[in-house]
């Protein structure tokens, strides 16, 4: 699109972003058409900050509310180690599959066990899922959670079972660590509630503290991550009834769904980001769920460990790109004591992915065989590898496996990641998606009675900032 000379834009542009710039809760806004479709979409730096450390506070006071609701109201789905209490599915509202629940649990609870723990400290124990399995093994295992309801009912059923009498349980927030010993703990485990964090601040922050916990040699597991990379397709999957019975407005319907995210979603870069930002941390391990059903907990959720030095990791000694055929010859022939491939298509993820392009570009995209991660497990048992499966660089549906010959440890190297990001670019804002979603309905309102209908943008994004030059300001 052409610009004038002051860089503002011209024509539908301009005037669009003349009209936010005069909104009172608008500092700077720039408008431009989308590739491809030409919709406008606004970026607007707001005025005030749309969330602060007090919408940090309110956010963890919400889900402790609803939490205290589910743990003291909802009936039990079954004793220790089996209650599987509101865990729905969000594509349909309906319980998750007892069957699909269980292997979840049993493959967190392998991935946890493979770091071989011994003193465990577990921050939000939930019901006990991952507890009741691990805790019998362990010398010691003390559990905290952040809802009051929780502590009493797994404190009567922990001094109920003998073999969980080196059981302890704390009722305490995510983020205190106060009274905790430091070089204590060899495994620290944090599954499942990362969703209900804050921020990425409030995340980074728990990570700090919970490294400072552990052992050289310990490990930060951070299970069931929601993975920010996807959210687009997820949310377009969920909302396909509504998309397909609205087709005029239907990428409109999306992009509303993602700016409304109440949750915590976190790319898969952000991990290896921050174990470089840690001392003593030797490296960040992050790799898909195990599992062979397909559900949002398989599709949209990976497992991540932080490393404490000293720690023994693979750095592959061969690197290509996919291709089952020379995959096949590299494993079975050449054999090499370890390799990454690389682009792998996700067959989890696949036919979402390929919905949200339709519904980008208005075309179907091309069909291309992506196998299941658990198919690329099975290529290396086969053959006397052990495979680790990981997100790609190259985009959303794409993953790394690598292979690494039976015995050998298996830590996988992070894939190439921008340095010197700062960690809110790896992840949204739950905290600002309520007030978010409140602001954007006020510029909607302001612009409908200011300009034709073609002017208004089709989305608008809130940012920090935009480049000099660009954008109208308010005057």
């Amino acid at each position: 699109m052409p610009t004038s000379p002051t860089g503002l834009g011209t024509g539908t542009e301009s005037q669009a972003e003349a009209a936010l710039a005069g909104h009172p809760g608008v500092a700077r806004a720039s408008v431009t058409r989308e590739p491809g479709t030409g919709r406008l979409v606004a970026h607007v730096v707001p005025r005030d900050p749309l969330a602060g450390t007090g919408d940090d506070r309110a956010r963890v006071e919400e889900w402790q509310l609803i939490y205290e609701w589910v743990y003291g109201e909802l009936p039990e789905s079954g004793g220790l180690g089996e209650n599987f209490v509101g865990w729905h599915s969000t594509y349909t509202g309906l319980p998750i599959e007892l069957a699909q629940m269980r292997e979840w649990r049993d493959a967190t609870v392998e991935r946890i066990q493979a770091l071989r723990p011994r003193r465990v400290l577990e921050i939000g124990v939930g019901t006990g899922l991952l507890m009741a399995k691990l805790a019998p093994s362990c010398e010691e295992y003390a559990a905290t959670d952040f809802s009051p309801a929780v502590i009493e009912t797994l404190t009567g059923q922990v001094a109920a079972d003998p073999a969980l009498a080196h059981v302890t349980l704390q009722h305490r927030e995510a983020d205190d660590f106060s009274g905790l010993p430091e070089n204590h703990f060899d495994t620290v485990v944090i599954n499942s509630v990362v969703q209900y964090f804050p921020g990425i601040g409030y995340l980074a922050d728990v990570l700090r503290q919970a490294a400072a916990l552990i052992v050289p040699g310990g490990a930060v597991f951070v299970g069931d991550v929601r993975n920010l990379r996807l959210l687009r397709a997820f949310r377009a999957a969920v909302l396909a009834e509504e998309v397909a019975a609205s087709p005029e407005t239907a990428r409109e319907l999306v992009e509303n769904s993602v700016l409304e995210e109440k949750e915590l979603l976190v790319d898969p870069d952000f991990f290896p980001a921050l174990a470089a930002s840690l001392p003593g941390i030797a490296a960040a391990d992050v790799r898909l769920k195990r599992a062979r059903h397909h559900n949002e907990l398989s599709r949209h959720r990976y497992d991540a460990v932080l490393r404490k030095e000293p720690a023994e990791t693979v750095e592959p000694a061969h690197t290509q790109a996919w291709d089952p055929a020379a995959l096949e010859t590299l494993l079975s022939d050449v054999r090499p004591p370890s390799a990454r491939i690389t682009g792998v298509p996700n067959g989890r993820v696949a036919r979402e992915l390929a919905a949200l392009a339709k519904l980008d570009t208005g075309t179907t995209p091309i069909a291309v065989t992506a196998p299941d991660p658990e198919d690329l497990h099975e290529i290396g048992r086969r053959r006397g590898y052990r495979a680790a499966v990981t997100w790609s660089a190259g985009g959303p549906g794409l993953v790394d496996v690598v292979y690494t010959r039976d015995g050998e440890p298996v830590t996988v190297p992070a894939s190439v990641t921008t340095p010197g990001l700062p960690f809110t670019a790896y992840a949204n804002a739950p905290s600002r998606a309520a007030k978010t979603s409140t602001f954007v309905a006020e510029l909607r309102a302001y612009l409908a009675v200011r300009l034709p209908a073609e002017a208004v943008p089709h989305a608008f994004v809130t940012v920090e900032d935009l480049p000099e030059g660009t954008g109208h300001a308010d005057r």
